[in-house]
């Protein structure tokens, strides 16, 4: 009986749901899309894409993107606003996947999910959004080179001397972006930014002080050293060298902890720069050489600084010693391998004061005077070796008669010296080695004709035996019969007392530049 009954209520369940089958798929059959076109109640952000074909969506969606990526991103920087659009910072979107996604709505399932799909959309909207992809680089690139701009570096108090009374100027404060810190800050907030709203970015900025305040500045107001050389005013070229060089330090004001390189402030030493041709030293001569003469420049800074007790960094001999001061005193200027350097290792700006007159270069050091009134500084040279030249240097001239002499460069003679520095305070003396430099010797260069059909050639010969004087063999002839009057001669082109200073001291043909002198 019950067997009988439950064959009939299967068959009725089976064929209800037959029947609800049937109107769910006659359902989803009215409502599916289109072939081709995108379900109604799908959106790519705010745009509805519904009812469109895959190349209209694409086309609308893309629109919109290209929209979107003229949106601005103002930063703020110090109260000043730098501004560019999304796609200025490299952000882009690909809207292919998204739009892919799009047309398989209400279509990948089976009819009931199809059709459940499309009923849940039909009253709550499918949104899908756009995935901007952000070059990094290109945002770290336009704070850099754009609100950076926007920082100015902090200003020290300037120290001026303007006829013969000191000015100061006020300090400014300056500021510093993080650049990777604001970077990341713009990111974000286009990645929170909401349709409409303005993309605002405040800079991640650090307020610089300055080091030197204008108190600090007006410090600077004492004579602290002072030194000057004389030179030949008579030599128009050199004279224009040291007035130009001492120009161009002139002025300068070097603050604490700062160090001041005087090759790199009177370079480069070119006409276009206002240097002529002067002499020079150059492996062992002298030479006409663009600049000649700087080195006096730097030679009477050296020494003002030193009076100053200044902080020495690099200074260097000439490879022959100078007339303007004594030995160990100068300080020579070579391309970039010999330079004069002093650091400021006081509190307080230090100014130079430089120029020439009447023959005379001059430099002025002010800072603070913090020494003593009973300290007194002085400085020696001692040398502590002579090297004398060798034999002459002879250079024959075929154009010239056997007659013909002419010394075309004097002779050097070579030394070895230190500096003292004598300091004199409180009843007590102190004695400090400065430095010690080696000159090295050069003989005398001398030019002799040696023209055809003269008597030249035996003069020649003469003179590679012994160039200073005759062979002692002419004076005593009973010494001519044995070697040794023949020998000596040939040992002195070569003396041991003129070799073994020169081996110590700073060989000129080892120089790469010439000197300024």
């Amino acid at each position: 009986m019950n067997k009988a009954r439950k064959g009939p209520a299967f068959l009725v369940i089976f064929l209800m749901l037959l029947l609800i089958a049937a109107y769910i798929y006659a359902a989803y059959q009215t409502v599916k899309p289109a072939r081709g076109l995108i379900c109604n109640g799908v959106f790519v952000e705010t745009v509805n894409v519904g009812g469109m074909s895959e190349d209209e969506a694409r086309t609308a969606v893309a629109q919109y993107r290209d929209e979107y990526l003229q949106r601005t991103v103002e930063v703020d920087v110090n109260g000043k606003t730098v501004s560019a659009t999304l796609e200025q910072l490299g952000y882009n979107c690909e809207v292919g996947d998204v739009i892919a996604k799009a047309m398989q709505v209400g279509k990948d399932g089976n009819p009931f999910t199809n059709y459940a799909k499309i009923r849940e959309i039909a009253t709550t909207p499918l949104v899908y959004k756009l995935k901007y992809d952000a070059k990094e680089k290109k945002i770290r690139t336009f704070v850099n080179k754009k609100c950076k701009k926007k920082c100015a570096k902090a200003k020290n108090a300037k120290v001026k001397r303007e006829n013969g009374t000191f000015v100061y100027t006020d300090a400014k404060e300056g500021s510093t972006i993080d650049v990777n810190s604001t970077a990341a800050q713009i990111k974000k907030a286009v990645e929170q930014a909401k349709s409409g709203d303005a993309i605002r970015v405040k800079a991640d900025v650090t307020i610089q002080e300055p080091t030197v305040t204008k108190d600090l500045a007006s410090r600077c107001k004492d004579k602290i050293g002072s030194f000057q050389t004389n030179f030949n005013a008579g030599n128009v070229s050199r004279s224009k060298n040291l007035s130009n060089a001492a120009r161009l330090i002139n002025d300068h004001v070097i603050y604490p902890g700062e160090t001041f390189s005087v090759h790199d402030t009177i370079s480069p030493l070119t006409e276009g720069n206002g240097y002529y041709a002067a002499p020079s030293y150059s492996n062992g001569e002298v030479v006409d050489s663009i600049g000649g003469g700087v080195c006096q420049v730097s030679t009477t800074l050296y020494n003002a600084v030193l009076k100053a007790e200044l902080e020495v960094v690099e200074r260097s001999p000439h490879s022959m010693v100078v007339s303007y001061v004594k030995p160990s005193m100068d300080a020579a200027i070579a391309g970039d391998y010999k330079d004069f350097k002093f650091r400021n290792d006081t509190e307080v700006p230090i100014y130079i004061e430089g120029g020439v007159y009447s023959g005379t270069i001059y430099f002025n050091i002010y800072g603070e005077e913090t020494r003593s009134d009973d300290r007194e500084v002085t400085f020696e040279s001692e040398t502590t070796q002579t090297i004398q030249p060798g034999a002459d240097k002879i250079t024959y001239d075929k154009t010239k008669p056997a007659s013909y002499t002419k010394v075309t460069q004097e002779a050097h003679v070579g030394y070895k010296a230190v500096l003292w520095k004598i300091v004199k305070e409180n009843g007590k003396t102190k004695k400090t080695q400065i430095n010690s430099s080696t000159y090295q010797a050069v003989p005398r260069y001398v030019t002799k004709g040696a023209a055809e059909g003269t008597h030249a050639a035996s003069e020649k010969s003469q003179t590679t035996k012994k160039a200073t004087k005759e062979p002692n063999a002419t004076a005593k002839p009973k010494k001519t019969a044995k070697p040794k009057a023949t020998v000596k001669p040939k040992k002195t082109a070569k003396p041991k007392a003129t070799v073994k200073p020169q081996a110590t001291a700073v060989p000129a043909a080892a120089e790469p530049t010439t000197e300024a002198q």
